[in-house]
């Protein structure tokens, strides 16, 4: 088996920095970073190509197409993919006017989730609603994404979690800094913070569109709520089917057990509009919580790996393991006789308790299975990260180690 030990950032030196363009306008956890897709495209693809990331994420993908003139399609369960994306690719002239919010509009948005008090005092919330009020009823529909990421991080700021980190937490930190704030003249902070938030989007897109971004096709899919008619759309990419070929399947799944997800933007989704209701009915339907059963799956590793597991006699943590692979061949036996070229995948060794399991061996073992031969696996060593990390990990009351490194596992069609 190939394998080489690589370092994207250094690698793909077109690229100045993982924020560059439009990648940074929001906090995502586990982001791809922009080199490993500009390596992949670079590699596999030619102009007007099509790449697929069917677990999508923040829509690195998306940014990463137009600037090199590719086309893509993205899934993803989490609906806030739509504003990322549509924020992320805006090719319009954009200015800080076009993003004006009315903090003291009269009619107020009340998100429909039982537990938005509890992540703001009410002095705070008084202003929000208004402010959403405004984002709600008065703000064009082109406009929206872009005015929601500047108010969104307001929100996430004036609120009891704590904004540096991805995961929704209520820190001690974030309880000093509510009442230290609620000591000042806050509301004059807080539409100042806004400002400032809005002009960094719109330095960003303007840092975008110095790319030239070309005129492709962005096909997004991700979960919706349809209020009126109280329907779920509900996009599970292990159960979807692609429609059309592509040329490349480019993408960066979950990790095992992480829980960074929908969990992490309730309070995103709930002021975007999504009812309480439809965000649990989402957080029970992630990647490895959605309960995909064996026999799926054909990998050696995978049922070496699953009697470790079973020496754990921990139910939960088998379940999980379990529903994991299975999900992700669920979804490749699905859709894999659609990729013309290339699969690459983007995953890191990670543990459960003392055992380190290694994602991508599993799926190249299925893939070779289902009849495609492995090229290479690229061993990058990660060099940050923006995930909540602690000394002891809760769940298993071990030291809390974090995967060191992140392989890109590249499978070719045999011709």
């Amino acid at each position: 088996m190939s394998i080489q030990s690589i370092l994207f950032r250094k690698l793909v030196d077109e690229i100045p920095s993982t924020t560059y363009a439009t990648h940074g306008l929001y906090m995502y956890p586990a982001k791809f970073i922009p080199q490993v897709v500009r390596y992949v495209i670079n590699k596999y693809t030619s102009p007007g190509d099509w790449l697929f990331d069917p677990f999508a994420g923040y829509g690195t993908v998306a940014i990463e197409s137009t600037i090199t003139g590719r086309n893509c399609i993205l899934w993803d369960l989490n609906p806030i993919l739509y504003l990322l994306v549509s924020a992320s690719i805006h090719n319009e002239p954009l200015s800080q006017r076009d993003l004006y919010v009315d903090f003291n509009y009269p009619d107020f948005f009340h998100p429909k989730w039982a537990n938005i008090t509890y992540w703001h005092p009410r002095e705070f919330y008084e202003v929000l609603s208004r402010a959403w009020g405004y984002w709600h009823k008065k703000v064009e529909e082109k406009i929206k994404p872009l005015v929601a990421i500047p108010l969104l991080k307001v929100t996430r700021y004036f609120s009891f979690s704590d904004e540096k980190i991805a995961k929704l937490y209520k820190s001690k930190y974030a309880e000093e800094k509510v009442q230290r704030l609620l000591s000042i003249n806050w509301k004059a902070k807080m539409e100042k913070m806004y400002w400032d938030y809005a002009k960094e989007v719109v330095d960003k897109v303007n840092e975008y569109q110095k790319y030239s971004p070309k005129p492709v096709e962005v096909i997004v899919k991700a979960s919706d709520e349809k209020v009126f008619t109280s329907k779920y759309i509900v996009v599970d990419s292990t159960r979807e089917k692609l429609d059309r070929e592509v040329d490349v399947l480019v993408t960066s799944p979950p990790y095992l057990q992480a829980q960074e997800y929908i969990r992490s933007f309730k309070l995103e989704l709930a002021w975007l509009g999504f009812t309480g209701s439809f965000i649990s009915h989402l957080s029970k339907r992630e990647i490895p919580y959605n309960e995909v059963r064996e026999g799926h799956i054909s990998s050696r590793t995978y049922e070496i790996l699953k009697k470790e597991v079973e020496k754990l006699n921990h139910e939960k943590l088998l379940k999980l393991y379990v529903s994991y692979f299975n999900s992700l061949a669920l979804f490749l036996n699905n859709n894999h006789d659609k990729v013309k070229n290339a699969i690459a995948f983007f995953v890191g060794p990670v543990k459960i308790r003392t055992t380190r399991v290694p994602i991508d061996t599993i799926i190249k073992e299925h893939l070779e299975y289902l009849g495609w031969r492995h090229e290479v696996t690229l061993v990058d060593t990660i060099v940050s990260r923006r995930l909540f990390k602690s000394e002891i990990n809760p769940a298993t009351g071990l030291e809390d180690e974090r995967t060191p490194t992140e392989h890109l596992l590249i499978m070719r069609r045999v011709v």
